[in-house]
């Protein structure tokens, strides 16, 4: 009888224990899934994008303040800035140059801070009887051991077409400018570091063509440098971003005398070749303006781009919806396969001369060595006629 209701005793004590862990079970199981669509439906004006290291033991998030947008050297009395990639020679605490295209020349912004650029120097001009006779925009670069400055340029030949925003038609390279004296001057070369497989005044039937808005950054380890750039040569592609690589030497000083093309298998040749694209759209859609970087923070290639669809704009859309800046990464710099972030919506290039908005050429710039925050800049305007002038915002990396 003991026995019986002793074994009664411990089955009702079960009991209560199993009902006490089903109900415990259900309310953490709720709490999880509350937690979740609170974190999903939280709306705190700014843009995402959740990224995962080599060894895929941490998660970050590119965290874009859209509401911390300022201008920056629109005091200057300069427009149409900046018309390229941002190049940054100096940064810290009390000091600031950068490198950019205003119009169709090279200027060095300097100030105490990114918030205050109080002067602009005329660094590079178009030669005539050149690869860049008609615009030279240097932009961004890298720095070797010693200081000195490797910019890398979009160079313009204009091909007696004007565009439906009333810009003249082009034909595109890339060039190199090298400074010796931390930006101060610049040595120009006198080819193009590039080879293009068509000639300078190959006609497209468009009224842009050639090879031009460059991106330069080292490898991780410092070994190489790989330059990404818009192919706009079309004939059988849509205009997107391809690369090609370089030797570092020894000493850490880059040798441009070399050049590597991507092959269709994502391998490095000498031979001169269209290279492969490693961003690219389908359709009537364009990725183009491409700045790259490597972050040690992340440890993974970061690009920057802006993505134009000109379907949207062609079937009467009064505002894009996938057109704008993109934020995307890679973990070597090569394929860039992980699923692009939009950062801010808006036509990315002119399609009329007073008709529109757009914002284009991103650049990323970091605070810090560390890489965990800093500046995303662009240009921008209410319409071409009104020209374009740079601005800030704010983004950071936090650990998940």
């Amino acid at each position: 009888m003991i026995c019986t209701l002793n074994l009664t005793f411990n089955s009702f004590k079960m009991k209560k224990l199993i009902f006490f862990l089903f109900i415990l079970i259900k309310k953490s199981t709720l709490i999880f899934f509350i937690t979740i669509i609170l974190a999903c439906s939280k709306n705190d004006d700014s843009a995402l994008f959740d990224s995962s290291n080599s060894n895929n033991e941490n998660t970050f998030s590119f965290n874009l303040d859209l509401n911390s947008e300022f201008p920056i050297a629109h005091n200057l009395g300069l427009n149409y800035f900046n018309d390229i990639t941002i190049g940054v020679i100096t940064n810290n605490s009390n000091e600031i140059k950068l490198l950019t295209a205003v119009q169709t020349s090279s200027f060095v912004f300097s100030g105490t801070s990114i918030s205050n650029i109080s002067k602009a120097t005329q660094v590079a001009t178009p030669k005539a009887n050149t690869f860049y006779s008609n615009y030279i925009g240097l932009g961004q670069l890298i720095k070797d051991s010693n200081g000195v400055i490797y910019s890398v340029f979009h160079a313009e030949v204009y091909n007696g077409k004007i565009s439906s925003a009333n810009i003249p038609g082009f034909n595109a390279s890339v060039g190199l400018g090298i400074s010796y004296d931390n930006g101060e001057s610049f040595q120009i070369n006198s080819e193009p570091i590039i080879q293009n497989i068509y000639d300078l005044d190959y006609d497209n039937g468009f009224d842009d063509g050639g090879l031009g808005e460059p991106s330069i950054t080292f490898t991780k380890d410092r070994k190489e440098v790989y330059v990404y750039y818009v192919d706009h040569n079309r004939s059988g592609r849509g205009v997107n971003i391809s690369m090609v690589k370089f030797k570092v030497n020894e000493d850490g000083t880059p040798d441009f005398s070399t050049c590597y093309y991507l092959n269709d298998n994502k391998q490095f040749t000498t031979s001169i070749i269209r290279s492969k694209e490693v961003v690219a759209e389908l359709g009537n859609v364009d990725s183009i303006f491409p700045h790259v970087s490597y972050n040690s923070f992340i440890d993974k290639y970061v690009m920057v781009y802006s993505r134009n669809n000109y379907d949207e704009y062609i079937n009467g859309l009064q505002s894009p919806l996938t057109s704008g800046i993109y934020y995307r990464e890679s973990q070597d710099g090569i394929s860039w396969t992980e699923s692009p972030k939009k950062l801010i919506t808006d036509w990315s290039v002119p399609f009329s001369f007073d008709r529109h908005s757009f914002t284009w050429h991103p650049t990323i710039i970091y605070n810090n060595d560390s890489q965990d925050s800093g500046f995303l800049l662009f240009s921008k305007a209410d319409s071409v006629r009104d020209g374009h002038k740079m601005w800030a915002m704010r983004f950071s990396y936090s650990e998940n």
